[in-house]
């Protein structure tokens, strides 16, 4: 006998751990008891986890005893009691062993017999084996199924977050691009100015002069406008190309020309070039200007109309890099320690605090990186320095 249930155990737990939900396995259980407990009715009733209790599997129960209410409550020594009188007389006893698991209850199976002397024990040892490998199985399905509910809860709180996040990177990506459309655009209006007066005293030599730097101008604003755009559709498409960062240093300080005869007190603030012609690099030039016309700008702000601003370049480690030096008052360490963080700026009401966030945003873009050395009263240097191009993009250079 003891080998015949240990037979049935086995082959039982087989079954059970290849049913992937209660749905599944609490018919299996009533049939096993059915067949090696000769029960002549059963109802297994588990609770809900959303605190009811409702009749997961049944066998032989008339129509009284089916449409029976429970609440979770009932789940104990009267669950029995009480389906044998919604029974009506069909049954003489019942015996109600509990579905508990891993400190667990899952709820209650009532085994129900027509005969007033029940089974014997040793079959009442087997449906109690049988029920505690159910309530196991139970266990385990309930607890894969609450994982299974929070791992969908935490990917779509990661969609919502990651779609949080785009729209927030985007009202700053926003704000950046104005802010380096103003950079760029700003020197648009005083190229007019200077046409203007140029125009007033008959130099049409300085007018030839300021044309092509002003078609430059809308070219990088339109860019810059370009790149917001394919931002917003999340496009993937790289739009990198083999670039000189001379050239861009270069023209970069072009565009901030303007901004230095506007700095105050005549064109005493001034720009020396100590380019070395590095290797050529992979970049989107659009933004290597941008971020350049920002260092530059920045630079202008804070030599406060007099000082001299260095554009420098060379190799290191493999890559270039291009720096934007100023012999300004430079930055305490409080500053320095937030210079690159989005919205902090020194300039009060009239800074965004977004220009240096987007040049520590194009490099990592670039997979580059940037780097500040600045000192109270020492000046500041700011490198960007990109990665070597890849053999493959040997080719034109901008």
């Amino acid at each position: 006998m003891a080998e015949r249930a240990t037979d049935t155990l086995v082959r039982f737990a087989r079954i059970v751990s290849d049913a992937a939900a209660s749905e599944e396995m609490m018919p299996r259980l009533c049939e096993a008891l059915v067949e090696h407990v000769s029960a002549d009715g059963i109802a297994v009733v588990v609770l809900e986890p959303s605190g009811g209790a409702r009749l997961a599997a049944e066998h032989g129960l008339p129509e009284g005893a089916r449409s029976v209410s429970f609440e979770p409550d009932d789940i104990g020594a009267d669950l029995g009691r009480q389906i044998l009188g919604a029974a009506e007389g069909a049954f003489a006893c019942e015996r109600t062993r509990p579905l508990v698991a891993g400190g667990g209850l899952f709820g209650a199976v009532v085994m129900l017999f027509r005969s007033a002397a029940g089974p014997p024990e040793e079959s009442l040892l087997l449906a109690e084996g049988l029920v505690d490998l159910a309530a196991i199985a139970l266990g385990s399905a309930i607890h894969v199924a609450q994982l299974e509910k929070q791992f969908t809860d935490l990917r779509t709180s990661q969609e919502l977050l990651a779609r949080t996040e785009k729209l927030r990177a985007l009202g700053q990506m926003a704000a950046g691009v104005s802010h380096d459309l103003k950079n760029i655009l700003n020197p648009l209006s005083l190229h007019l100015q200077i046409i203007q007066r140029a125009l007033d005293k008959g130099k049409i030599d300085d007018v030839k002069e300021s044309i092509p730097e002003m078609k430059q101008v809308l070219v990088r604003g339109l860019e810059t406008l370009e790149r917001l755009r394919d931002y917003s559709r999340q496009s993937k498409e790289s739009k990198t190309e083999l670039v000189e960062l001379d050239v861009l240093a270069r023209e970069a300080a072009k565009i901030a020309k303007p901004r230095m005869a506007s700095s105050g007190g005549g064109r005493v603030v001034t720009i020396r070039e100590e380019l070395t012609g590095p290797p050529a690099v992979m970049a989107m030039s659009g933004e290597v200007v941008s971020a350049l016309v920002n260092l530059v700008v920045n630079a202008i702000d804070a030599l406060g109309g007099k000082g001299t601003i260095t554009l420098r370049s060379g190799e290191h480690d493999g890559g270039s890099w291009v720096a934007v030096e100023d012999d300004g008052p430079g930055m305490p360490k409080e500053v320095e320690q937030k210079i690159f963080e989005p919205f902090f700026t020194t300039k009060g009401s009239e800074g965004t605090g977004l220009g240096l966030a987007m040049v520590y945003a194009t490099m990592q873009r670039h997979g580059g990186t940037i780097t500040l050395d600045t000192a109270p009263g020492e000046g500041t240097r700011i490198r960007l320095w990109f990665p070597p191009p890849s053999p493959a993009s040997a080719g034109h250079r901008l």
